[in-house]
């Protein structure tokens, strides 16, 4: 089965019917983030993602979006540990959101809901937390999902804006990471954009104190910072290759708590 928004296999929505006798159980696996290399991220982040990962712009299908590298290799996420755990020390919104998401209808008006249906955590044996009491109403729970998913819309909404005003400044340029390792192997990462320095300084005064009052001069500062994570990605990347690979060897011979939920 294909995935649909990167991790999520099942999306169906929350219906008060057919859910009234479902329970979320809280995991603290990240299993179904561990093929991610990057993830989307949102502008209320870039203080806390820039600390630990490189913050790039990647091009879609509907345009530019900001994401953080979590990983060098194909389809290996750096930050999961081989028992599910997250390694680092700031979980991205993105992920946080999981097993919940909102289905957007093609008129951009309306926002449904949903959940992913295969998510482990779901059950009908009353082990964590209920979307509706017996009477079909929403419980407190829900509640905090929804209005931790309404931020996070609207702030990926204004991310996006911010992707669209650098993409129409013409700031952007293709850029990628190399690498040589001790052992002499080498390697990149390419696909992704960043905020190239020079047309940066070449924009005029006002541009620039324009960009400095909405905000935008910070987030750029952030993204630039970040990207002095790339080496410590490749050698976190290259640590747990090789440890799969011993793994490998050797074998031969959730996510969101509600309580914490929050958007940094």
């Amino acid at each position: 089965m294909n995935k649909q928004l990167l991790i999520y296999d099942k999306v169906v929505p929350v219906n008060r019917q057919e859910h009234r006798g479902l329970s979320v159980k809280r995991t603290t696996s990240f299993d179904f983030a561990r093929e991610l290399n990057s993830l989307p991220i949102v502008d209320a982040e870039f203080s806390r993602v820039a600390l630990e990962m490189p913050i790039v712009f990647a091009k879609t299908e509907t345009g530019v979006v900001a994401v953080a590298l979590s990983g060098t290799a194909e389809n290996r996420n750096a930050f999961v540990g081989d028992e599910g755990n997250w390694t680092g020390r700031y979980v991205p919104a993105f992920l946080r959101r999981y097993p919940f998401v909102f289905a957007v209808d093609e008129a951009g008006e309306r926002m449904t809901l949903c959940v992913d249906d295969t998510f482990p955590g779901l059950n009908t044996d009353d082990i964590g937390e209920h979307l509706f009491d017996s009477e079909g109403t929403e419980t407190t729970y829900l509640t905090t999902v929804l209005s931790f998913m309404e931020e996070y819309q609207a702030t990926f909404n204004r991310t996006q804006q911010f992707c669209d005003r650098l993409k129409e400044r013409d700031l952007l340029e293709e850029a990628r990471i190399d690498y040589r390792l001790a052992s002499g192997e080498q390697g990149g990462v390419t696909g992704f954009l960043r905020v190239s320095n020079d047309k940066l300084r070449a924009l005029p005064d006002g541009e620039i104190v324009n960009m400095f009052r909405t905000g935008d001069l910070d987030l750029i500062q952030l993204h630039m910072l970040s990207m002095h994570n790339a080496e410590t990605l490749v050698s976190r990347s290259v640590g747990d290759a090789a440890s799969a690979r011993a793994k490998d060897d050797k074998s031969e011979a959730v996510a969101g708590d509600a309580e914490e939920m929050g958007l940094t």
